[in-house]
C-alpha cells in the first residue's frame, strides 16, 4: 500500500503554529513565579546531560512536548510514531505524587490533570489547559508549496524549551555582547525539526524564542520565530531570519566551559562571546550574528540540533561532527563538509540518550569558507594530537 503524502507546506505551518503555543506555555509558567518555584524537578541520574551538575525539568517542558505532540498528531496522525523529544512524560508534584501528563481530547480533563500537578491551582490549571487547546490560528501562512514528502519518511525532534537553566533563573537585566544576549531568558528556545527518515537529512526547522522582548518590565512578554526548509527543490527562509543585520568582525560563540586551548586557538581569528543555549548559539550563526558556533564536547543531543541544522543548510552552511571534521586532513571543500553533517535518527529510542548524542561535538556555521578556515587553524596549532 502507498505511503501517505503530507504537504510540506502544511507540516511547516502545523510547526510554527505548535511553537508560538509553545512560547505562550511557557510565558505562562514564568509569569506565576511563585508557583514556577514548585515545578522546577531535578532529573534522574539516567536523564541528566553530564555536563551539568543539576539539570532540571519542569511541567512547562513536559507540558510543551505533549502539546506539540498532540497537534501534531492530530493533524497528521501519521506522523504520531516518529515525533520524538527531550523529556518523559511523567512528572511529579510538591506532593510527592507521581503524575503521567497524557493529554485527551478534553480541556476539562486536562484542567483536571494539571490541577493536580499544580496541587489545586486551578485557575493556572483553566489557563494552560485553555492554550493548550486553543485551536486559533495565530500566524499567516507562511509558505505555500506543491511539494509533498512521504509521511513514512518524516521523523521529528522536539526540545521543548532549551537552555532550561536560563528559563528557571529568569534573569532579565541585558548582558550584551556584539549584541548577542549572553545569557538569560532572551536565550531560551522551543526548537522543532523534522528530518527525512530513509537518509537522516534535517529538512524543515522551526526556532522559537518566548522571550524575545516585552516593552517594559511589567508587560507581557512578545515571541519571535524562525523557519526554514531544504526538501528536495524547496529551500526557503522566514523573513526573520533575512532581516538580522550581520556582524562586521568574525565572531564564534562558545560555551564558557571550553578548553582555554581551543578557546586560545579559536581566539586567534575571531571574537569569541560565550553564551548560554545550544539552540540559541546555533540560531545567532543562523542570523548572521555569529560566523560559527564551536562545540568540543558532547553535550548536545538530536533534539538541539535538528531544528536549528535546517535553519543553516537551507543558508548553504550546515552542522558537522566536530571530532570526524578536525581531524579529516582532507575536508577541503563544501562538498566535503556535505560527507561530516549530522545526521538523524530516532530509531533506539528505547536505548536511551546515548543513542542520540552528538557525541563528538559539533560546528554549526553558515559560510563552508569559515568553518574550512577553523579546521585548517585546529590541524595547524595540532590541537586533536594534544587530546
Amino acid at each position: 500500500m502507498a505511503s501517505e503524502s503530507i504537504p510540506l507546506s502544511e507540516l511547516l505551518q502545523c510547526l510554527v503554529e505548535c511553537s508560538q503555543k509553545a512560547a505562550r506555555i511557557a510565558q505562562i509558567f514564568r509569569d506565576e513565579n511563585d508557583l514556577f518555584q514548585l515545578l522546577v524537578e531535578e532529573k534522574t541520574e539516567i536523564e541528566k546531560n553530564k555536563r551539568f551538575v543539576q539539570d532540571f525539568k519542569t511541567l512547562a517542558d513536559v507540558l510543551v512536548q505533549e502539546t506539540i505532540k498532540r497537534d501534531v498528531g492530530e493533524q497528521f496522525p501519521s506522523l504520531i510514531s516518529n515525533i520524538c523529544g527531550e523529556e518523559q512524560n511523567k512528572f511529579q508534584n510538591s506532593l510527592g505524587e507521581s503524575i503521567v501528563v497524557e493529554l485527551t481530547e478534553s480541556e476539562e480533563d486536562t484542567a483536571t490533570l494539571l490541577n493536580k500537578v499544580l496541587d489545586g491551582r486551578d485557575h493556572i490549571a483553566k489557563s494552560l489547559a485553555s492554550v493548550v487547546h486553543s485551536s486559533e490560528k495565530t500566524c499567516v501562512n507562511q509558505y505555500s508549496s506543491p511539494c509533498l514528502i512521504p509521511a513514512d519518511n518524516v521523523g521529528i525532534w522536539i526540545d521543548p524549551i532549551d537552555s532550561t537553566a536560563e528559563y528557571i533563573e529568569a534573569k532579565n537585566e541585558e548582558k550584551e555582547a556584539l549584541g548577542i544576549q549572553q545569557y538569560g531568558l532572551k536565550c531560551v528556545c522551543v526548537l522543532i525539526g523534522a528530518y527525512e527518515i530513509h537518509s537522516g537529512k534535517p529538512i524543515l526547522g522551526v526556532v522559537n524564542q518566548p522571550f524575545f522582548k516585552r516593552k517594559t518590565d511589567g508587560s507581557k512578554w512578545e515571541s519571535k520565530f524562525y523557519w526554514a526548509i531544504n526538501y528536495g527543490p524547496d529551500c526557503a527562509t522566514s523573513t526573520t531570519l533575512q532581516n538580522e543585520s550581520p556582524q562586521q568582525e568574525k565572531v564564534a560563540v562558545l560555551s564558557s566551559s571550553e578548553s582555554k586551548e581551543l578557546q586560545d586557538i579559536i581566539a586567534s581569528n575571531y571574537k569569541i562571546v560565550h553564551t548560554a543555549g545550544a539552540g540559541y548559539k546555533s540560531l545567532l550563526v543562523a542570523c548572521g550574528m555569529a560566523d560559527l558556533y564551536i562545540l568540543s564536547q558532547g553535550t548536545t543531543y538530536f533534539w538541539d540540533t535538528c531544528g536549528p541544522h535546517t535553519l543553516l543548510s537551507a543558508q548553504g552552511g550546515g552542522m558537522v561532527r566536530f571530532d570526524e571534521a578536525v581531524s579529516a586532513s582532507h575536508v577541503r571543500t563544501h562538498e566535503d563538509l556535505l560527507e561530516k553533517q549530522v545526521q538523524y535518527s530516532s530509531e533506539s529510542v528505547s536505548a536511551g540518550n546515548e543513542s542520540f548524542r552528538n557525541a563528538g561535538g559539533i560546528i554549526a556555521y553558515r559560510n563552508p569558507v569559515d568553518v574550512i578556515e577553523v579546521l585548517d587553524l585546529l590541524r595547524e596549532k595540532k590541537y586533536m594530537c594534544k587530546k
